[in-house]
């Protein structure tokens, strides 16, 4: 999953670049920040999950997983 998950970032970086000219450093600022967001996101979860229980957060995530997809499916493109 994280494999998956560091995939989308990778996909994303030539429409980034074209986008939003941005060099080959600023590309390296974007992953960087996007690494490091995971990994804060991953600790802070893995800690909710101590303490408020795994299912739940688990159910939860999979909540906020589901209509952030909604909306994403929703979104209206130019």
């Amino acid at each position: 999953m994280i494999l998956l998950d560091s995939s989308i970032i990778f996909t994303a970086l030539p429409t980034i670049r074209a986008a939003m000219h941005y060099s080959s450093t600023g590309l390296a600022w974007v992953q960087d920040a996007y690494t490091l967001v995971f990994g804060g996101l991953l600790l802070l979860g893995a800690r909710a999950g101590d303490l408020l229980g795994r299912r739940r957060v688990f159910v939860a995530g999979l909540g906020v997983f589901a209509l952030s997809s909604l909306l994403a499916a929703a979104a209206v493109r130019d």
